[in-house]
């Protein structure tokens, strides 16, 4: 056991210079931490709650091949596609009110748009 000791001091002795930066560098760390806990008992903030609008889905006029233009002010669309694509997505969805309007195919069900050849998108629900 002596000999250990002894061993062990000789290298404290041997590398002083480093463990007194080393012992110091975490008194001044923990002191830091111990003054952050402390100062931010004090600083205590309510959490930040986002909060989205309640409101009912965008309904885009609806006009069927079928119908023509009286439609347009008759009933809404449940889904939309363009007479350009293959998919069809709820008025809501950022996709279908990137549609021109000019391109802009109605759709009363989901049947409605697998019967013309369309697929339901899966960006959104």
């Amino acid at each position: 056991m002596k000999r250990m000791f002894s061993r062990v001091i000789s290298w404290i002795t041997l590398h002083e210079k480093h463990v007194v930066y080393g012992g110091g560098l975490i008194v001044v760390g923990g002191l830091c931490f111990v003054f952050g806990v402390l100062q931010g008992r004090g600083l205590s903030i309510d959490p930040i709650t986002v909060m989205y609008p309640q409101t009912e889905p965008l309904m885009l006029p609806c006009t069927t091949e079928e119908e023509g233009e009286e439609a347009t002010t008759k009933k809404n669309c449940k889904y939309v596609g363009s007479i350009k694509g293959k998919k069809y997505y709820p008025p809501s969805c950022t996709y279908a009110k990137k549609i021109a309007k000019e391109n802009l195919r109605c759709f009363i069900s989901d049947n409605d748009a697998i019967q013309k050849g369309y697929q339901k998108s899966t960006s959104c629900k």
